[in-house]
């Protein structure tokens, strides 16, 4: 391993791999005889090396193989690699391993972690950066706490960009598409000073028409706008020591994907109807069986769901074949970044080196983003959203410093390192609203309960302070075994406060009593907030609810306004402001063996490599407003990963296979639940399922057929399962009856969001001509059924709650001159035009309404690309 490790150097240093750093699989340059597959070279233990004698589950790509597989954005790299999803939003939803994190909101730590030139990004709505000019990118699949600066459960996302270059040079790429594809990029590197003082400077502008038409609102959806400016300077003073700054500030003001509904029956406790399917609504002029629990209503003359809804949300289902939404909300995505980058790199002598990063970042994210419309449909029933020009303004600032050496004889590599980061959020202000609405009770004469709408206001404000430090070190046994180990330590404290405004009851039953006085039908106690119901015919044919809610103002959003109260005026002892620090930690250790060359003799395998990993996780806890509850803690994280991979070349080097299997152990996972808080009302709030575990595996496979023909196949398997995971369940029987929810085992549910098989295909063939070089290819990426469920009704219902499998087909034939300045390409995304989902939730409990976000349908267009040096 050591004699490999030391020829890879001495190739460094001629610079002959500096061009290969990061494929993941490609073919070697034309003109040297048989084609095989390059040595891949990686960063993933904090210093360059072949790929293959690394005992870390990791997939790499290059800028070049970046464009060759159409991949733009970092949304595009879950088609290419096992194990990886990110949904097609705004906002980067990333899991690894079926690990991730369904919340966009600032008090949540993502499980993976994405960093831009070593620099964190701590938010996901920050970690887009599209335009920048790619050298490679790494995904690295567990936890990775040794070696980086925060702390993550999943895995990491590292994207290395091409830094300024001695020679003046740059490009040009444009890219026309249909639904108005107009997308622009050009970078130019400008020597200042000799070889010493570099810069560079990257412009560009990404914007695309919606695919989805709102046929409520007229807004297109699902569009594309987004500008960016980065400036790199490299300084190089002597042979020891350099710095890099970035700069780098994103416009993004775009419209995300919006969902559509689809209608759940029997979807809660035991058979019962969800809590909304059981209500009146305005509009609704039948009554509604609140208490059957089958699709027969007890009662004649009822109906067992709310006719209003469920008419709402089949028009809205009806509408999403041909990409048209119908809910009432316009919804927008803007987005200004900024983030400044200086990092300083000093090589103290042949054995130890020191680097220096600093970070900072200023975020502003406004607008009506996220899915604001609760039950998805044209009627005003149920909203959280922002109102007004609220925004959410985050600032970080961070300082990793790192030792990276070696010693006796290099035979023992080290990285040693300290990490510190601060976070000051001021969250802004979400705005619940829904519409009036009651149920009718038998107790045993028939009454109407009019039921206390959502109205909310709450503002957050956060400091997250994270203290860290690490190290790891890998020592060479014999010449073919190698031991890794690494410890971190961990300090994460949280603060937090909120105002909460609550629904002013009193108030809102002067006015909804005062609008049905005198109605027929019914005989009104406002301060019990019901009505005895003396005519139910009248009643009903009166449409109550319509009455009172053209009582109340709308604002700029459609929405009921109400009037609010402080929360502490109804809970003086609510916890506005909290805190709480948590420390942990966490080791890893590996073992790789790189198999002999006489033990591979006469075998066909030119190199292989062995390694079992153990590693273990952390993710910060947090607090989560729960309503009239004030804030709850959410405990931490806890990840311990097993792993067994390896690593093989075959043929010459002109096939490669490489896998791993793993076992996941959490404690305390975090995710996204529905609760009730002591008001009786509905909350999606952030929690903790006491133990899971996840066992899997990947593939990723690699053939150079011929000197121009190149073959990859991936795949990835993932077994989810929560070991021990209780949860109270919504029952409009028991809410009516004033009795405890009941308590049901949800240990049996599949994780949500992520699919347990993927696997992608892909041809490349290299055709060198007169013309040029001409590269066609195809790719195919199957993904299996997602359950999208939310809460335990979901779980219950699975197939109410799942999207169906679906398979992509991607097609691009790319082009370059012969002096390698003009470069094109013509590219079809999902050229069968497949109907997919992605993202959202089903909600069975309270909403009955499963959302469901289309992906991008087909899309094609060309691409020109500019060299000048």
């Amino acid at each position: 391993m050591q004699t490999r490790i030391q020829q890879l150097h001495s190739l460094l240093l001629s610079g002959a791999c500096l061009a290969a750093a990061a494929t993941a699989a490609s073919l070697a340059s034309p003109g040297l005889g048989a084609q095989v597959l390059e040595e891949v070279i990686v960063t993933a233990r904090k210093r360059t090396e072949a790929m293959q004698d690394v005992p870390v589950s990791v997939t790499a790509f290059t800028g070049n193989q970046l464009r060759n597989a159409g991949v733009t954005n970092l949304k595009d790299l879950g088609l290419q690699t096992p194990g990886l999803q990110i949904d097609q939003s705004s906002a980067a939803q990333i899991w690894i391993r079926g690990i991730g994190q369904r919340d966009d909101g600032s008090r949540v730590d993502a499980p993976v972690g994405v960093y831009i030139d070593g620099l964190y990004i701590p938010r996901k709505d920050g970690q887009l950066l599209d335009l920048l000019d790619v050298q490679s990118v790494q995904v690295l699949r567990g936890p990775q706490g040794t070696l980086f600066g925060k702390n993550t459960t999943a895995g990491a996302i590292v994207l290395t960009t091409n830094g300024p270059e001695a020679e003046f040079g740059g490009f040009v790429d444009a890219r026309l598409g249909n639904y108005d594809r107009q997308d622009l990029k050009a970078t130019v590197n400008v020597p200042l000073v000799g070889d010493t003082l570099l810069s560079k400077v990257t412009l560009g502008s990404i914007s695309r028409d919606g695919y989805q038409k709102n046929v409520t609102t007229g807004q297109r959806e699902a569009s594309e706008d987004r500008k960016s400016a980065a400036l790199q300077l490299r300084w190089l003073p002597g042979d020891s020591f350099s710095l890099d700054a970035l700069a780098y500030y994103g416009d993004t003001d775009e419209v995300q994907p919006a969902t559509n509904c689809r209608f759940m029956v029997g979807s809660s406790y035991q058979g019962e109807d969800s809590l909304f399917g059981n209500r009146i609504f305005p509009g609704d002029l039948i009554p509604v069986d609140a208490y059957n629990n089958d699709a027969t209503p007890v009662r004649d003359g009822f109906i067992a769901q709310s006719k209003v809804f469920g008419d709402a949300c089949a028009r809205s289902r009806a509408l999403d074949d041909d990409y048209r939404t119908t809910s009432e909300h316009r919804i927008n995505f803007k987005l200004e970044n900024l983030l400044l980058g200086l990092t300083v790199e000093w090589e103290i002598s042949e054995d130890l080196s020191f680097k220096s990063i600093t970070g900072y970042g200023d975020q502003e994210k406004s607008g009506n983003f996220g899915n604001p419309d609760n039950e998805v449909t044209e009627l005003v029933i149920s909203s959280r959203y922002r109102a007004g020009s609220t925004s959410s303004d985050r600032k970080h600032i961070s300082q990793e410093l790192q030792l990276n050496g070696t010693a006796f004889d290099d035979r023992f590599t080290y990285t040693a390192g300290l990490f510190a980061m601060n976070e000051d959020i001021d969250d802004g202000t979400d705005t619940s609203s829904s519409a009036p609405s009651g149920s009718i009770l038998f107790v045993p004469n028939p009454i109407m309960l009019f039921n206390d709408p959502s109205g909310e206001r709450q503002t957050y404000e956060l400091e997250n302070t994270t203290f860290a430090a690490f190290f790891q070190g890998s020592y060479d046994l014999t010449d073919n075994l190698e031991l890794t180990a690494g410890l971190r330590w961990t300090s994460e404290k949280r603060e937090q406060s909120v105002d909460l405004e609550f629904l002013d009851v009193n108030a809102f039953r002067d006015v909804a009593f005062d609008a049905i006085a005198g109605v027929p039908g019914i005989l009104p106690l406002q301060d019990l907030g019901i009505g005895i119901i003396t005519d139910l015919d009248a009643l009903m044919a009166a449409d109550i609810f319509s009455l009172i809610a053209d009582q109340f103002p709308r604002d700029a959003h459609g929405q009921f306004v109400y009037d609010l109260i402080p929360a502490e005026q109804l809970v003086p002892d609510i916890e506005d402001d909290v805190d709480e620090t948590w420390t942990e930690v966490t080791p890893m250790v590996s073992l790789a063996y790189q198999l002999p060359d006489t033990l591979l003799a006469d075998t066909g395998v030119d190199s292989a490599m062995l390694y079992l990993t153990y590693g273990e996780g952390f993710k910060s806890g947090t607090f989560e407003p729960i309503g009239v509850d004030g804030q709850a803690t959410v405990e931490p994280e806890l990840v311990a990963n097993y792993e067994f991979g390896f690593k093989l070349d075959f043929m010459g080097s002109r096939m490669r296979l490489n896998g791993a299997i793993f076992r996941t152990n959490f404690d305390d996972m975090q995710l996204r639940q529905v609760l009730l808080d002591s008001g009786g009302t509905p909350r999606v709030v952030l929690n903790n399922a006491s133990k899971t575990r996840i066992v899997g595996g990947e593939l990723e496979w690699s053939w150079a057929a011929s000197d121009s023909l190149l073959l990859l196949a991936t795949a990835s398997y993932n077994d989810y399962k929560y070991l021990d995971f209780e949860e109270t369940q919504f029952s409009t029987r028991a809410l009516f009856a004033q009795q405890p929810l009941p308590v049901v085992d949800r240990s049996d549910e599949p994780f949500a969001e992520v699919p347990e098989l993927t696997y992608s295909l892909a041809i490349q063939y290299t055709w060198e001509s007169s013309w040029g070089t001409f590269v066609p290819r195809a790719d195919y990426s199957y993904v299996d059924d997602i359950f999208m469920g939310l809460d335990a009704g979901s779980g219950q219902n699975r197939g109410q709650s799942t999207f169906d499998d679906f398979g992509l087909l991607n097609l691009r034939l790319g082009w370059q001159s012969p002096d390698a300045r003009f470069e094109g390409a013509l590219y079809v995304a999902n050229a069968t035009d497949e109907l997919y989902y992605m993202g959202a939730a089903a909600v069975a409990d309270s909403t009955g309404a499963f959302q469901t976000t289309s992906g991008p349908p087909r899309m094609y267009g060309l691409e020109f690309r500019y060299n000048f040096f």
